[in-house]
């Protein structure tokens, strides 16, 4: 296929069907009826990105139950096979951003599908309420984001599961007097392997996987200087492999969800990316402003069965409206920051890390942890709340000995405070404010009230 051709296909929040790509969609080429559910012709005078806004709901869906997870959405441009939106907000009416890719000037026709083949076989057809074309030209700033964002093939043993989907791209830009690099994370709704869930809840402060992905160097006009992803077991990796148009073709190849730029699977998943800048917030300050994700986390730990009543080392966490989630700015030397909660009428401390060493935030920047409370908690129930800094690992004298008389945690300030509401969204964070503090290894400071 030519590159003129490619150029034409889109990224968006997606997940694509088993169809063949490229080709004119009959219904012999899924085995599948089609059904039209809505259609758009439009015209763009000069070649463009475009990006699109659907408004739809999937009656009877529902991301937590097997079986009703939810629709799927196929969406075919100038009647070749596109991408599937998978309408994972369920029955309630959601907006879904698309991203529909490069178009040369004239006319396009846009049509979107029930996909069933793809779709839960317990819910009926989807409903579109609202469609939006958006063509975002090359003196727009985001045209150069948008041309080069990743196009994610899903990993194979996630496809017909409605596991660790992609919610939320993101890319953030640096420039230098030459250059510009354009750097694309992803947020997936959770990981199947790598960290345990306990473990993300107490060294991330959420149960869905955030990773970069893939990271472009760029001349003023565009010309790529380089280009680079995440690998297997989170090693950068230098980016050989195909693009459609200027969109790096990545497949999900790790259950931690890590990235190659060889092969291809069934489905793909290619997300409208969003400016977002983590240079004084953590990652996770990006679900803060999409709530739904923590919806989307909650639904998908309920569905594969790792939601339980008490808290444990594991797989199982309680309900994520238990937790208390903590932002904190740190800087750790050989050492590991947690936190421990106080409530009123309450005898007991309730600590981030479980009392283990790999549980404790050991990295520095933006950090986010979260701690577990019985049920019934509320913030207002919160009386005290303590730092600690700790040794990673016991010691082994006299060789670790001037290591240790190094080792300190530096806390530069608390951000956040709060608890996730019934619909799991973040409530009013405490009025913390600290001044920056240095723990040697083992003191402990009380930052409330």
């Amino acid at each position: 296929m030519s590159s003129a051709r490619w150029r034409r296909w889109a990224c968006v929040w997606v997940i694509s069907v088993g169809g063949i790509l490229g080709l004119p969609v009959r219904t012999s080429s899924w085995g599948i009826p089609e059904e039209t559910l809505l259609e758009r012709t439009f015209r763009v005078d000069a070649e463009a990105e475009v990006v699109a806004e659907l408004q739809a709901r999937s009656p009877e869906a529902n991301w937590g139950e097997a079986g009703r997870e939810a629709a799927v959405l196929a969406v075919l441009l100038n009647e070749r096979y596109h991408q599937d939106v998978v309408l994972f907000a369920g029955a309630e009416p959601f907006r879904y951003a698309l991203h529909l890719g490069r178009v040369r000037p004239g006319a396009h026709t846009v049509r979107l599908m029930w996909n069933r083949a793809r779709s839960a076989p317990h819910v009926p057809a989807p409903v579109i309420e609202d469609f939006t074309l958006h063509p975002v030209s090359r003196a727009d700033p985001e045209f150069l984001p948008l041309a080069h964002s990743p196009i994610l093939y899903a990993r194979p043993n996630t496809i017909g599961r409605f596991s660790d989907i992609p919610l939320l791209m993101w890319y953030e830009v640096t420039r230098a007097p030459e250059t510009l690099t354009i750097r694309y994370s992803v947020i997936f709704s959770n990981e199947d392997g790598g960290t345990e869930t306990s473990a993300l809840m107490a060294r991330w402060g959420r149960a869905t996987d955030i990773e970069w992905v893939y990271a472009v160097t760029l001349t003023p006009t565009g010309r790529v200087l380089d280009a680079r992803y995440q690998g297997p077991r989170h090693r950068t990796r230098r980016f050989r492999g195909r693009r459609e148009g200027d969109h790096p073709l990545l497949l999900v190849v790790s259950d931690n969800n890590n990235f190659s730029d060889r092969g291809r699977s069934p489905m793909r998943f290619a997300l409208r990316p969003i400016p977002f800048d983590t240079s004084a917030v953590a990652r996770e300050e990006l679900m803060d402003q999409h709530p739904w994700t923590y919806r989307i986390m909650a639904e998908e730990l309920k569905r594969e069965g790792k939601l339980g009543s008490t808290v444990r080392v594991g797989e199982h966490i309680p309900d994520p409206r238990r937790y208390v989630y903590i932002e904190i700015a740190a800087d750790q030397r050989d050492a590991g920051l947690s936190l421990a909660v106080k409530l009123a009428g309450d005898r007991m401390w309730y600590a981030s890390d479980l009392g283990l060493a790999y549980f404790k935030l050991e990295r520095s920047g933006f950090l986010r942890t979260a701690v577990p409370l019985p049920e019934g908690a509320t913030a207002s129930r919160i009386e005290r709340l303590l730092l600690r800094c700790d040794a990673l690992e016991d010691p082994r004298p006299p060789r670790d000995g001037e290591r240790l008389m190094r080792a300190e945690c530096f806390v530069r300030s608390i951000r956040k405070v709060f608890l996730l509401d019934s619909e799991f969204r973040p409530g009013p964070s405490l009025p913390i404010r600290i001044d920056p503090i240095r723990l040697r290894i083992g003191d402990l400071v009380e930052i409330w009230p």
